[in-house]
């Protein structure tokens, strides 16, 4: 993989999860609902959304992108990649820092 391409992944991670902590936070700060429900729906929402892009990239007329799914090997792929994100500690790379003041 190209250092370029890992930075577009290395962004794009930080950008996907700083929108959701943003959302989960405001979820359980707007409806009072405990962290781990509110992170048990946002699994259940990101299986919704892999089943919504595996509908449309397969069938009669799949979108043209090229990808395909694999239910059986994509569900474990992000199972794994669940499974390792909670198993890891954090780092020191600022951009996956929590702000916890202003200066």
């Amino acid at each position: 993989m190209s250092q370029t391409e890992m930075e577009r992944r290395r962004d794009a991670e930080a950008q996907i999860r700083a929108t959701m902590m943003n959302e989960l936070c405001g979820i359980m700060h707007k409806l009072g609902l405990p962290p781990m429900m509110v992170l048990h729906l946002a699994a259940r929402s990101i299986g919704t959304i892999y089943r919504e892009m595996a509908d449309v990239h397969s069938g009669i007329d799949p979108c043209s992108c090229g990808w395909r799914p694999h239910p059986l090997t994509d569900v474990e792929v992000l199972g794994m990649a669940l499974m390792t994100a909670c198993e890891q500690r954090r780092t020191n790379d600022l951009l996956q820092m929590r702000v916890i003041g202003t200066a």
